[in-house]
């Protein structure tokens, strides 16, 4: 129960326009395309093209910083050299720093600086997404902690225990999730599973069913696939197809039969709140986190270093993994072999017209090692094939340049080999869901 003086703060006219105004200009700048120089596309995409105009120096120079600090400072934090999958990435994360060199000043071996390889990777996803994951965390400030997903979590509230299996205030959790980085939202899961607010059972739903990748690196995807000029549609769409996955798969193996228990053995079982209406507990809820966000610069520069801790292990990794990938899609065949896990489904999507079943079984099983890459590899592609597989490389949520490692390095134990059962299961629903949709929308 609130006393008077704090339904006075809340309701205070400030308070409110801070709810207001800065709930309504981020969702602005993430989701309304704007018409400058003949480009369509969001504010935020804007920003960074004008940043590139002005100081084309300024995204190289960054990302080679961050990705030789990040290569070399890892081997400070003992959990890399815990287990052979941990000491696996940190190897891999310093070997990209040869690689870093190698693209900003342009040498290196000749099939490799052909221009579909290094210098594509470089330009396309290594700078790319090193720029757009912290300055787009800055932006997302103004979603995140000015009430904005609170308000949306209040509302969603009552769907969540009968259709995710999780408590009702994980809804906030699910939508921070999918708007802010995945390693943030893994460790906030963490954190509420250690205070006993989550069973495990609860928390692993939450890390493999919606901790994916931002929204600013939704744009980075959608820019590569061709599909900015939908953006709208993609993100919606995308975020839908995500979270239908997760219903459905909270009701099978491996997921359905892990135990409700929560770590204490006791927990802190959520108490449904009666006594007011769904949208007044919303309304309340939003201007409480708007009231304790504190001022802006503060939560900008907090967001700000989470992404740069991010980006510190996303740079080096996606440097050395993201060449390797490219190397065994254009120079082998490794994942034409593997894809044939995927086939039957790329091939009954086809049949509703999806076309190219076995360049999306490749790409969709590519998504596994890097989730960016394979948005890449099918840019030339049919548009219906490209929204296909940039919808599955972001439902699929799982892949060891990011969320894998991180799920690791929690507290929530279910065997690895279930971790790689729950991706094939996202990547086939998030196949078969896209490309009915695409079928309907292309």
């Amino acid at each position: 129960m609130k006393t008077p003086l704090e339904k006075n703060k809340i309701y205070a006219p400030f308070n409110i326009f801070n709810f207001v105004f800065f709930s309504v200009f981020g969702l602005i700048l993430f989701f309304t395309p704007m018409t400058i120089n003949g480009q369509s596309t969001i504010p935020l995409d804007h920003l960074l093209a004008y940043i590139n105009q002005v100081a084309p120096w300024f995204g190289p120079v960054v990302t080679l910083v961050i990705g030789v600090v990040g290569g070399i400072v890892q081997w400070r934090n003992k959990s890399n050299r815990q287990g052979v999958l941990n000491l696996t990435m940190a190897v891999l994360r310093t070997l990209g720093i040869p690689v870093l060199f190698m693209a900003f000043f342009n040498f290196g071996p000749e099939w490799l600086m052909k221009p579909n390889m290094l210098p594509f990777i470089w330009v396309k996803i290594i700078v790319a997404v090193t720029m757009i994951v912290p300055i787009g965390s800055m932006f997302l400030t103004l979603i995140i902690n000015y009430g904005c997903l609170e308000f949306i979590g209040v509302i969603l509230r009552p769907v969540m225990p009968k259709i995710f299996r999780t408590p009702g205030k994980s809804a906030v959790d699910a939508i921070a999730s999918f708007v802010g980085s995945f390693s943030l939202a893994i460790y906030l899961t963490n954190k509420l599973y250690n205070e006993g607010k989550y069973t495990r059972k609860e928390a692993f739903i939450m890390m493999t069913g919606f901790s994916t990748v931002s929204a600013t690196f939704m744009v980075i995807v959608a820019k590569t696939a061709g599909l900015m000029e939908s953006w709208n549609f993609y993100f919606w769409s995308t975020m839908v197809i995500c979270f239908l996955t997760t219903a459905i798969l909270v009701r099978f193996w491996p997921i359905k039969p892990i135990p409700n228990e929560y770590i204490d053995g006791v927990g802190k079982p959520e108490t449904p709140v009666r006594d007011k209406s769904l949208w007044r507990a919303a309304v309340d809820e939003g201007l409480a986190a708007a009231l304790h966000s504190g001022p802006i610069y503060k939560s900008i520069w907090e967001n700000l270093k989470g992404s740069m801790k991010m980006v510190f292990v996303l740079t080096p990794s996606v440097a050395s993994i993201g060449v390797l990938s490219f190397i065994l899609i254009n120079m082998t065949n490794v994942f034409d072999v593997l894809g044939v896990i995927l086939l039957p489904f790329t091939y009954l999507i086809s049949l509703i017209g999806v076309p190219e079943p076995m360049m999306m079984a490749k790409a969709a099983t590519a998504v596994l090692a890097e989730m960016f890459i394979p948005n890449t590899y099918v840019a030339a592609l049919t548009e219906p094939s490209k929204y296909v597989i940039a919808v599955t490389s972001v439902s699929s949520i799982l892949f060891f340049t990011g969320s894998i490692p991180c799920y690791l390095a929690s507290d929530v134990k279910v065997p690895f080999w279930h971790v790689l059962v729950v991706w094939y299961q996202r990547t086939v629903v998030s196949l078969i869901l896209s490309g009915i949709v695409a079928a309907l929308y292309f």
